[in-house]
C-alpha cells in the first residue's frame, strides 16, 4: 500500500520508520526542508530529530506536494500550528478515495478539532483519528505501543489495521471519532496540572488525590464536548492522561514542573515554552458557560493562573476539594 506521511518531525519519523516494518508499505515522507529530503534519501537518517538512529532503507522522502496524489493512505503528523498552511497546499491533490489518518492533537479557536477542519477544507469524509499514549522516541526503539483508532466506517478499520501489520503498533477502536480528538486535546490540560502537583508536594498520596479529581473533570468535558464515555478508557483516554501526565518525556508534564518549582512566568516576553496545553486552556475554558466551569476547579485554577500577573500557582485544598453538604 502508498502511504504518504506529512510531517517529517519526531512522530511522523517514527511512525514512518515503524510502518515501513510491513514490507508491503511503500512509504513516503514529506519536509519542507531541502536537507532533511536530502539526508532522508541518501542517508537514511534524520538526525535533527534522531541523532543516533539509522532509518529503514525502504523509506523515501520528497518535498512535492503533488507527489501524495499517488498515495492510498495519508497520515498527518503536524503540530496544530501547522495544520492550515500545509493543508491548504496539499488540499488540492488530496481525492476522497485517499484514507486521511490524522496523528495531530489540537483545537483550534473557534472550537474546531483537526478533524472537523479536514472534514471542512477538503470536502471529505474519508479521514480517522489515531491517538494513544506514545512518545516517539519509544516508537522509534521499538516498544510494544496502543492506539486508539477512531473511524466511522469498517473499511477505513481494515485499511488501517492492514497497513500496521508486522509493526509494534497496536489499536483499540471506537466510532467515536469526536472523543478521541477532544481527549487528545484535554489530556495536556491534566498534565501541566499534575506537574504542578508533583513539583510542590512530591507526595503520591497528593498526585493521587489530584488524579481522581483530573479524571472527574475529564469525564465532564468529554460529554460537554460530544464524546462518548466509553472512551474515556481507550488507550487515547486512560492511557493517554496517565503517560502524559506521570512521565518526564511528556512537554507538558515538564511545564506544569517548572510552574510548580517557581522557574516559570506565564507573562515573560522571553518565555519559550510553547505547548498544547497553554494554548488550550482558554479555548477549552471560553467555550463553556459559567455553571460548568464551576464544576470543573481544576481547570479554573489553570485558566486564572494563565490570566493573571501571579508567577506563583498556589492551591487551596479547602476550596479544590470541599464536600458539599448533604
Amino acid at each position: 500500500m502508498n502511504i504518504f506521511v506529512i510531517g517529517s518531525g519526531t512522530f511522523g519519523t517514527a511512525i514512518s520508520n515503524e510502518l515501513a516494518r510491513n514490507t508491503d508499505n511503500n512509504i513516503t515522507i514529506y519536509s519542507r526542508s531541502v536537507e532533511i529530503v536530502n539526508e532522508i534519501n541518501s542517508e537514511k537518517t534524520n538526525k535533527k530529530y534522531f541523532a543516533n538512529t539509522k532509518l529503514a532503507d525502504s523509506l523515501k522522502c520528497t518535498s512535492e506536494f503533488i507527489d501524495i496524489k499517488s498515495a492510498d493512505v495519508i497520515f498527518i503528523a503536524l503540530p496544530s500550528s501547522a495544520i492550515i498552511e500545509v493543508i491548504d497546499d496539499f488540499k488540492q491533490y488530496i481525492s476522497s478515495s485517499q484514507l486521511i489518518v490524522n496523528l495531530s492533537k489540537g483545537i483550534f479557536k473557534n472550537g474546531q478539532t483537526i478533524v472537523d477542519y479536514l472534514n471542512e477544507v477538503l470536502k471529505n469524509k474519508n479521514i480517522v483519528s489515531l491517538k494513544g499514549p506514545s512518545f516517539a522516541v519509544e516508537i522509534m526503539q521499538r516498544a510494544n505501543t496502543l492506539l486508539t483508532l477512531g473511524y466511522t466506517d469498517v473499511n477505513q478499520l481494515k485499511i488501517v489495521k492492514t497497513v500496521f501489520d508486522n509493526t509494534r503498533i497496536y489499536l483499540d477502536i471506537t466510532q467515536d471519532i469526536r472523543g478521541v480528538e477532544i481527549l487528545s486535546v484535554i489530556k495536556n490540560i491534566y498534565a501541566l496540572l499534575i506537574g504542578v502537583v508533583d513539583a510542590k508536594y512530591n507526595s503520591p498520596n497528593t498526585r493521587f488525590m489530584f488524579m481522581t479529581k483530573v479524571f472527574s473533570e475529564i469525564r465532564i468535558l468529554n460529554k460537554e464536548f460530544g464524546g462518548d464515555l466509553d472512551t474515556v478508557f481507550l488507550a487515547c483516554g486512560l492511557g493517554d492522561v496517565s503517560m502524559t501526565s506521570l512521565n518526564d518525556l511528556s512537554r507538558n508534564r515538564t511545564l506544569g514542573l517548572l510552574i510548580g518549582k517557581g522557574f516559570y512566568n506565564p507573562n515573560s516576553n522571553d518565555n519559550t515554552v510553547i505547548v498544547e496545553g497553554v494554548n488550550s486552556i482558554n479555548i477549552i475554558f471560553n467555550m463553556i458557560d459559567a455553571s460548568l466551569q464551576n464544576q470543573l476547579p481544576l481547570l479554573k485554577k489553570l485558566h486564572e493562573f494563565f490570566n493573571s500577573n501571579s508567577k506563583k500557582f498556589s492551591i487551596n485544598f479547602k476550596e479544590l476539594f470541599l464536600q458539599k453538604e448533604l
